[in-house]
C-alpha cells in the first residue's frame, strides 16, 4: 500500500508540474496575441505553431473579444486553460476514489 502511495504521488507531482507548466504556455500565448504581436518573428511564430494544436479541441467555443486600440482576448486559450486544469483536478479525483486512503 505504501508503494501505491508513493507511485501515486510521485506521478501526482509529475502531472502538476507538467499542468503548471502548459498552463504557462498558454499564458504566453494569451499575452502574445493580447498584445497583437508580430506572428513573422520566430519565437511568436514558435509559440503560436505549438499552442495552436493544444487550443485546436478548445476553437470556436466562445467568440473572442476585440477591444478598441487593437487589443485582442481569444477565448479559445483562456477555455484551453480552465479545461485542461478542469480535466487533470477530475482525473486525480476519480483515481482518489478508487484507491484505499
Amino acid at each position: 500500500m505504501a508503494i501505491i502511495t508513493k507511485i501515486y504521488d510521485i506521478v501526482e507531482t509529475i502531472v502538476l508540474r507538467l499542468l503548471g507548466l502548459l498552463e504557462l504556455f498558454l499564458f504566453l500565448r494569451f499575452i502574445l496575441k493580447f498584445f497583437n504581436a508580430n506572428p513573422e518573428t520566430l519565437v511568436v511564430n514558435y509559440i503560436y505553431k505549438w499552442s495552436g494544436i493544444i487550443v485546436l479541441p478548445f476553437d470556436f467555443i466562445f467568440p473572442d473579444i476585440h477591444w478598441p486600440k487593437g487589443y485582442f482576448i481569444e477565448t479559445s486559450t483562456l477555455s484551453a486553460m480552465v479545461g485542461y486544469a478542469i480535466l487533470v483536478f477530475a482525473v486525480f479525483r476519480l483515481l482518489k476514489l478508487f484507491s484505499q486512503d
